[in-house]
């Protein structure tokens, strides 16, 4: 974690005649409108234009156009959105007809750090806190400019938050659960119901490999051996012993801080990540997004070889199965919120099916696995999450 400085600037637009109207295109990394470039500045703004986003198939994403003279000559996101599969359209109002002066003092930042890495800027009325979220961004090639405009910012503190390398930061939302009964390969366990996750959360983009899991743990028991492959023949206990062991490693070396843990995802967190806002049986076209039956070789293959998800997340089906933290059960199909799963059982949560499967009874974003928590196999994996201590 580091802090955000934040910059004062005066916006001010000039006496001018109406004229000509602005344009400008956006640009999408990972789902994520991260930036826009003006086209034409146009001619004869007295005033800020305002600045709609549509289309690309997202949604959520504002912007906030800037003049130099009686021209636009920037224009910045200020909430980067999600969903968005092609570039959206821009539409700048047109220069008004009457003149005016106006004068305005708010706060300018820029998030600067490698390029595509996910970060979430926080922001608190006192430095001591509490901070709460306010933007997810994805850092562009120039850093991501934001511009808080609401009351009260000129007197705020910020800051962004980032995770380790490799982790992308899942907001918080409500999604429906399960499949419905017209999905093929459904089982009766997908029953539906609505899912509220009221936090969000660091999700590892990628399944855990055997170089990671060698680093942590000292041993790699996988039967397809590639530092760069998925670990696998994995138990639920080792995976939870590798997300203990990480979590201490990374609070020593002061990369976490003692409120923070790595842990298993529950299961309503993996598939809400599987979905990312998709509705359909999986993310993608199959043979792009994962690693199967019919494509795989019968093996494992190397973790962010196929296609993300809109949320930048690799191999949520496909290559290997994955442990959740979740005992197995069926649940009901009422509305919940931040649910765990029951207090026992049996079985563990297992999701997303694997290299060996090759229908779709088993490679969708709903299918259920229920596997004996000390269960190894070729096929079974695990991935990460990073949040709050539990």
């Amino acid at each position: 974690m580091r802090c955000l400085a934040f910059l004062a600037v005066w916006l001010l637009a000039f006496r001018v005649f109406a004229g000509e109207t602005a344009s400008a295109v956006a640009t999408v990394t990972g789902g994520f409108v991260t930036g826009i470039t003006v086209t034409s500045g146009g001619s004869g703004y007295t005033s800020e234009p305002s600045v709609t986003i549509q289309g690309g198939s997202g949604s959520g994403a504002t912007a906030r156009a800037f003049l130099n003279g009686d021209q636009v000559a920037l224009i910045v996101v200020l909430t980067a959105g999600s969903g968005y599969s092609g570039s959206p359209t821009v539409t700048i109002a047109a220069p008004p007809n009457e003149l005016g002066v106006r004068v305005e003092l708010v706060p300018k930042l820029t998030v600067e750090g490698p390029v595509g890495i996910h970060a979430r800027v926080e922001r608190a009325n006192v430095l001591e806190g509490p901070w709460t979220g306010w933007s997810n961004v994805v850092v562009g090639a120039e850093g991501t400019v934001l511009v808080d405009l609401s009351p009260g910012s000129t007197e705020r503190f910020y800051r962004v938050v980032t995770a380790p390398f490799g982790f992308v930061w899942i907001p918080p939302g409500t999604f429906v659960m399960g499949s419905p009964g017209t999905e093929p390969g459904r089982e009766t366990n997908e029953v539906q119901r609505t899912v509220t996750l009221t936090k969000g959360f660091w999700l590892s983009d990628h399944e855990v490999t055997q170089a990671e899991y060698q680093t942590v743990m000292g041993v790699n028991p996988s039967n397809f051996v590639s530092p760069d492959y998925p670990v696998e023949r994995v138990s639920w206990h080792d995976a939870v012993e590798y997300c203990t062991k990480l979590t201490e490693r990374e609070r020593v070396a002061g990369r976490i801080p003692a409120q923070q843990a790595y842990r298993l995802p529950t299961e309503a967190e993996w598939e809400y990540a599987a979905r990312a806002g998709t509705t359909s049986a999986r993310h993608g076209i199959l043979d792009l997004s994962a690693w199967h039956s019919g494509n795989s070789g019968r093996q494992t293959r190397p973790v962010k070889g196929k296609n993300p998800n809109d949320w930048g997340v690799y191999d949520m089906i496909g290559n290997v199965w994955e442990w959740c933290a979740d005992w197995y059960s069926d649940y009901s199909t009422e509305s919940v919120t931040d649910p765990k799963g029951p207090a026992s059982g049996a079985f563990r949560v297992g999701r997303g099916g694997s290299w060996y499967d090759t229908d779709n009874a088993y490679l969708r974003s709903a299918v259920r696995g229920k596997v004996e928590p000390g269960y190894r196999n070729s096929n079974l994996g695990f991935r990460p999450v990073l949040g709050p201590v539990q």
